[in-house]
């Protein structure tokens, strides 16, 4: 048994004093660029327009769609701090599609979202959960499409909107309701003639969702010459063609009022919850991209980059 415990021990201490080194300095580079990239983007470029464009943080009124209760700081709080932050005129609204009555509790966590909304800096006014028949939380239905696009249109003519931010086609963790938001609203943003501009957010694989801030270089890698100039050459004023991406980080102040939104959300505080809060990437950064609009008459098409 002894020589058995005693040849892991052997086989470490075989290891050339070089090769310790150089894993030492690929430690080292591994924890400290995305660290060093987590602050560029949080405290010194991220008001750039090359950065975060003009269509969101120049908006008068700003409106997150999720489909539950607690999406919105689970995975949406880097975007909603860092809009609304960084610009005291913008006035924030959420319409979370359902109640998450799931589980029979759906009063409790349409209260538990007020004082997620109030965390995050949205009015009480402007912070919606709907409880409508067809559109109840459950993962196993995809919601009406046209049901979910009226909806959002009548709250954008109610509230002025001028920018959404809602799920890419993935829904970030797969959940149906999240993806049928997605559908909706992309569906809505690119061919309704009065929608304001729409951005969705990135979902990634498994692997790189739960890596901390492990996954701020590759994020961040399609911005690296953005960064560079608005580090060079700070504008409030970019290309167009430079609005159809956003990268959003948490400040450590920012990350402190997600982690107390969704202290607001007792309900849904299980224990793997807590180590989401650490380690999902959802919470400390976000990158978005903008809903292309369909071409048509009169009308020159955006193309994603």
């Amino acid at each position: 048994m002894l020589q058995l415990a005693a040849k892991p021990a052997l086989l470490l201490g075989s290891i050339p004093r070089r090769a310790w080194r150089w894993l030492f300095r690929a430690a080292l580079v591994a924890v400290l660029v995305p660290l060093l990239l987590q602050w560029v983007v949080a405290y010194l470029v991220g008001s750039d327009a090359r950065i975060l464009p003009p269509q969101l943080l120049a908006a008068s009124n700003l409106l997150i769609v999720t489909a539950h209760p607690d999406d919105e700081c689970l995975f949406f709080a880097p975007s909603i701090l860092g809009v609304l932050d960084r610009n005291k005129d913008i006035t924030g609204g959420l319409l979370a599609l359902s109640t998450g009555n799931n589980y029979g509790i759906g009063d409790l966590r349409r209260k538990e979202l007020a004082g997620s909304c109030r965390a995050l800096g949205i009015h009480e006014q402007r912070c919606i959960a709907m409880d409508h028949p067809e559109l109840q939380d459950n993962p196993k239905v995809w919601w009406n499409t046209e049901l979910v696009a009226k909806i959002v249109h009548e709250h954008v003519l109610k509230w002025k909107v001028d920018a959404i931010i809602t799920f890419d086609e993935g829904g970030v963790s797969g959940h149906i309701n999240h993806r049928a938001v997605s559908a909706a609203v992309s569906h809505y943003a690119a061919t309704h003639p009065d929608a304001p501009v729409a951005y969705t957010l990135t979902t990634t694989s498994l692997p790189r969702k739960y890596t901390l801030l492990g996954d701020m270089p590759l994020t961040a890698l399609p911005f690296l010459w953005r960064i560079l100039e608005a580090l060079s050459f700070p504008t409030h004023s970019a290309d167009p063609k430079d609005g159809v991406r956003a990268l959003v980080a948490n400040s450590w102040h920012r990350y402190q009022l997600t982690r107390e939104a969704f202290a607001q959300h007792p309900s849904q505080y299980t224990w793997d919850r807590h180590l989401y809060m650490i380690l999902s990437r959802y919470v400390w950064f976000n990158d978005l991209k903008r809903v292309p609009r369909i071409a048509g008459e009169g009308q020159q098409q955006v193309v994603a980059i």
